[in-house]
């Protein structure tokens, strides 16, 4: 019986099974065996030709897909055309490769072998078909996200060069292109200038004004409300590589004050930091010092149009200096062909922004019109007009103005807009009581206030253009209000990087339920002591004249000169107190229709300062030691003295000399006693050695 061949394996990573070879000594025909033989020698070419085909079609399906993705996405709409078809073929590129891979595990599953076989093709088959499903899919992904929204410094032109403390204004018209064509309607814009995810501006328009008073590098966001809800993040990094002294105005004008600000530039730390120590100024870099001076804030007037560098050399409380250049551009002021002047209300235009100011145009001369350019793209017209600034920035408001006879002049005023400043723990030391920044009281209202913060080097100003008389400094505020009324007092107040707050305070001046009022200078005297009482603010009722005054000072004497106090004197008179105590005094006043209105204030007259004091003119020395005992460096008057020198021996003069003679210590007292029974003592210790 013949033998039976042994089956031959069957290929389950090829297109068909393996044809059989016949083995040595079958009887198959030498040209089929020959067939056989060439068949098996053109597989491994076929297999070549199409390994290099795929190879060549997947580097260049990988090349494009890398082209696209360095391509797209774009920051406008160039491409778009180039976008789709990319599009079409990574997403055709992976159908196909899917295809591939599910008609390749079919066939695997249908032809037959062994398991290691399979695994063998199935590892084969993704290793061909899983790259170019993930080239697809990452390509679709990364062409079709959305760009990078941008934003960009309109303002100034060469953002590159920017120095502190600078007004940058910030836009996005690249990224409104965007929007548009994304078909995305913004609403609002929410501008986060100091990185705290807090919004500092709200605006309307995508542009927004922020003010930068120190070098370094700030993340500018900005987050965009859409009509339809959804939401999106704008931002760019600022980069102010240098800072020098605050100018203001930017561009001065001839003539009229400059004022530099070195607020800036002070050390951070707050009391702990280093203070100024001295700021030497060169005004016109000549080399001549103009001001030398410990305060933040100098002023200089020019008197020369043209480009000057300004210099400023700042010592410190630890030995440190450093200096600052900048130039600056004298201007020539428009001249006027008549006279007229531009009043503002509030006068200091100055605060964050929404920020409302009425500038009003006074002359005599008759006027056809009156145009506003308000320095942030809005215009008006008129004499009197209102305007609110919504932006950080140093605004130019310009109004031009044509009489009738047709000459133009033109006006400008600078209002500073700035960053917001926070006092969440603002309060007031004084009179009257501030409540919900509401002061009320009688005419005339005396107003004296000093605010209060924690927080350090804030600096404090006032806006108070309707009271009778002011006197404002750095942190004190007294004004007086004479007339019935509704009246607005503004503080003002900055930190070192120039944040402001700004508060209004309304003050209502009611009319007197007491009429008579009167001062006392000094108003808590040592006796003796002459006191001067001015009653010139006494209001009496209208149709009434006041015909004299009589006052009662408390110590059984009046004005009148007796006890009934029938005699008349002026509103403002001086009397003397010779004795400590508290008195009440009277004040009487008459009028025309024989009325009398009366009002008490006490007086407290402090007892005089009295101490006992002494020096002796030395303290130690050999038996016998004589020592003089000066007491001139005593205060107040005295009756009586006794000196009790410690060796049993006394004295009441005035600067005795006495001589101890034995050696030993001895502790010196001195008493001295005033006409009404007080008393002051002081000790002192004398050393007496051996001879």
């Amino acid at each position: 019986m013949a033998q039976e061949n042994p089956p031959t394996p069957t290929s389950v990573d090829g297109i068909a099974r393996a044809a059989e070879v016949p083995v040595q000594g079958s009887p198959v025909a030498p040209a089929a065996a020959k067939k056989v033989l060439t068949d098996q020698g053109k597989k491994p070419r076929m297999h070549a030709v199409l390994l290099t085909t795929f190879g060549v079609a997947g580097a260049l399906y990988v090349a494009y897909a890398v082209f696209l993705l360095a391509k797209f996405p774009t920051q406008d709409a160039s491409g778009a055309d180039l976008k789709l078809i990319g599009t079409i073929v990574m997403a055709l590129g992976a159908l196909l490769a899917g295809f591939v891979g599910v008609l390749g595990m079919m066939r695997i599953a249908m032809v037959g072998g062994t398991q290691q076989m399979k695994l063998v093709a199935f590892v084969r088959l993704l290793i061909g078909v899983l790259p170019v499903l993930g080239v697809s899919a990452l390509t679709l992904f990364m062409i079709n996200r959305e760009p990078t929204f941008l934003l960009e410094v309109i303002k100034p032109a060469n953002a590159e060069e920017l120095i502190a403390p600078v007004s940058v204004t910030f836009g996005m018209p690249t990224t409104m292109q965007l929007f548009n064509q994304m078909h995305l309607v913004p609403l609002k814009y929410q501008w986060d200038f100091t990185s705290d995810g807090t919004p500092d501006q709200e605006t309307f328009d995508p542009q927004a004004t922020y003010i930068v008073n120190r070098s370094g590098i700030y993340p500018i966001a900005v987050t965009v409300m859409m009509t339809n809800g959804t939401v999106k993040k704008v931002g760019m990094s600022l980069v102010v590589a240098k800072q020098s002294f605050g100018i203001e105005p930017m561009n001065p004008v001839i003539d009229d004050p400059v004022q530099f600000s070195l607020q800036n530039l002070l050390p951070p730390g707050g009391d702990t930091a280093p203070k100024l120590e001295k700021a030497t100024w060169d005004f016109e870099s000549d080399g001549t010092v103009d001001l030398e001076t410990d305060k933040t804030v100098a002023t200089n007037v020019y008197h020369k149009l043209g480009e000057v560098t300004v210099t400023v050399t700042m010592k410190f409380s630890n030995q440190t200096q450093t200096a600052f250049q900048r130039k600056i551009e004298v201007v020539k002021p428009a001249e006027q062909p008549f006279t007229i002047e531009l009043e503002t209300e509030p006068s200091t235009l100055l605060g964050p922004p929404p920020f409302g100011a009425v500038f009003t145009l006074k002359t005599k001369e008759p006027i056809a019109s009156a145009s506003w350019d308000f320095g942030d793209q809005k215009t008006g017209e008129g004499l009197r007009i209102a305007h609110v600034f919504s932006s950080v920035g140093s605004y130019a408001v310009t109004s031009t103005v044509r009489s009738q006879s047709g000459a133009t002049a033109k006006l400008s005023k600078l209002v500073r807009i700035t960053n917001p400043l926070v006092l969440s723990d603002l309060t007031f030391q004084g009179r009257p009581e501030v409540k919900g920044f509401t002061i009320t009281g009688e005419v005339p209202l005396t107003i004296d206030l000093t605010p209060i913060t924690s927080q350090p080097l804030i600096s404090f100003s006032w806006d108070a253009q309707s009271a009778t008389e002011v006197l404002a400094t750095d942190k004190s505020f007294h004004a007086v209000y004479r007339d019935i009324g509704r009246y607005f007092l503004d503080l003002i107040a900055v930190d070192p990087d120039q944040n402001v707050f700004r508060k209004r305070i309304t003050v209502t001046a009611e009319s007197p339920q007491s009429v008579v009022s009167f001062t006392m200078d000094p108003p808590t005297p040592t006796a003796p002591a002459i006191v001067t009482f001015d009653a010139s603010d006494t209001y009496v009722p209208s149709g009434e004249e006041i015909t004299g005054f009589v006052w009662d000072y408390g110590d059984d004497r009046s004005s009148g000169g007796d006890s009934t106090g029938t005699k008349f004197s002026g509103s403002r008179i001086t009397h003397s107190y010779q004795n400590p105590g508290t008195y009440t005094v009277t004040l009487t006043v008459r009028t025309t229709s024989n009325q009398f209105y009366i009002g008490k204030q006490t007086l407290v007259v402090k007892a005089p300062i009295i101490d006992a004091c002494f020096m002796p003119s030395r303290t130690n020395g050999k038996a016998p030691l004589g020592v003089l005992f000066d007491d001139s460096c005593s205060a107040g008057k005295f009756v009586s003295k006794l000196w009790d020198f410690g060796d049993g021996s006394q004295s009441d003069q005035s600067n005795p000399t006495h001589v101890f003679a034995k050696p030993g210590i001895y502790s010196v007292s001195f008493v001295a006693v005033t006409a009404d029974g007080r008393k002051s003592s002081q000790t002192a210790i004398i050393t007496v050695t051996a001879p």
